[in-house]
């Protein structure tokens, strides 16, 4: 039996999860390199880490929204929500340049502070399936306007976290860590959000 289509309050769960999303990215994308150089790492070890974040999150991209509509859009949403929230704990946690190339290569972490891993897709299609056409244009330009927004308000509160933090006494590598804390913390909110999908947002 298939779905019938999905009831509008899916539409600003969608949002709040790009919105927040973004945010979470734009609040890395500041203090990231600034935080590997903390930890003791030079260029090449830090360009070798950035590198392999943006190829773990490109194979992750491909292996879950390929395999969404069978597997299930909202538990493919909440697994990567859930790698967002660990790569966020092992960056605030250790130094160790074998756990945070782990955690970058298989975590969901955008060093640009531009969208990144398997979200954008799933999104996309469920916003598609749920809205006629017509309405369709005008929402899709809201949805990256609101992740455009929130990227420049998340890389303010996490370059003003650092900084505040700092002035307080607060040495750059710890203040750096808080940051990250932050990020693990929006993917445990982010899974919050998408537990309030309804079951519409599934494929036919």
């Amino acid at each position: 039996m298939t779905p019938g289509p999905a009831p509008l309050r899916d539409v600003p769960v969608l949002f709040a999860s790009r919105a927040l999303r973004l945010f979470a990215y734009g609040l890395v994308s500041v203090v990231l390199v600034l935080h590997l150089s903390a930890a003791g790492y030079g260029e090449r070890r830090i360009g070798a880490l950035l590198t392999l974040t943006l190829l773990g999150d490109t194979a992750l991209s491909l292996v879950i929204t390929t395999h969404a509509d069978r597997w299930g859009r909202r538990r493919m949403l909440l697994a990567g929500a859930a790698l967002m929230a660990l790569a966020g704990a092992a960056f605030a946690a250790t130094t160790s340049f074998a756990l945070l190339l782990l955690a970058a290569t298989v975590g969901v972490i955008s060093p640009s502070g531009n969208e990144v891993g398997p979200f954008l897709a799933v999104e996309q299609a469920a916003l598609s399936q749920e809205l006629p056409a017509e309405r369709r244009t005008a929402a899709f330009a809201w949805y990256q306007l609101a992740g455009s927004a929130a990227t420049a308000l998340g890389a303010l509160a996490g370059g003003g976290l650092a900084g505040a933090l700092q002035s307080r006494g607060v040495a750059p590598l710890a203040s750096y860590r808080a940051v990250m804390a932050g990020y693990g913390a929006a993917g445990l909110a982010l899974a919050a959000v998408f537990t309030r999908l309804s079951p519409a947002v599934e494929a036919p």
